[in-house]
């Protein structure tokens, strides 16, 4: 029993991924293409250069951004919590573009749509940030 007991003790079950330095990255950059996107059209208020029109490059670079992350985290043993997170913000993307043709967003609109990205982008480097800390 004895034995048992030891062997059982010497293995560790693992219920989440390890951190991921790529990921962390690249979730970084994004986070910085997005704010980057916000300063532009909060300055572009009113002028005809917040149309959706002008920045379908900052949406596809994105999208493409967010794809790979998503990819590497599905490739990932253990990485659902992470999976779902940036899924999640996959569909702000979305839900963010939608919105941006139906029209230029006001500065309150801006601050609004920015901290919600920012606290989605956070989460996601604060769950790769612990993984860093438990491994």
């Amino acid at each position: 029993m004895l034995a048992l007991l030891l062997l059982l003790s010497g293995c560790t079950v693992k219920l989440i991924s390890s951190y991921d330095e790529k990921t962390d990255n690249a979730v970084t950059a994004l986070q910085k293409d997005v704010t980057l996107f916000f300063i532009t059209v909060q300055s572009q208020a009113g002028l005809p250069e917040c149309n959706y029109s002008n920045h379908i490059g900052f949406y596809q670079q994105a999208k493409v951004d967010l794809s790979a992350i998503a990819v590497r985290s599905k490739a990932i043993a253990a990485n659902e919590i992470t999976v779902e997170q940036v899924e999640l913000l996959q569909d702000s993307l979305t839900a963010l573009e939608q919105l941006h043709q139906l029209g230029c967003f006001t500065p309150s609109q801006v601050d609004n749509l920015r901290t919600s990205f920012d606290s989605s982008i956070t989460a996601i480097l604060k769950l790769e940030l612990a993984k860093k800390r438990g491994g």
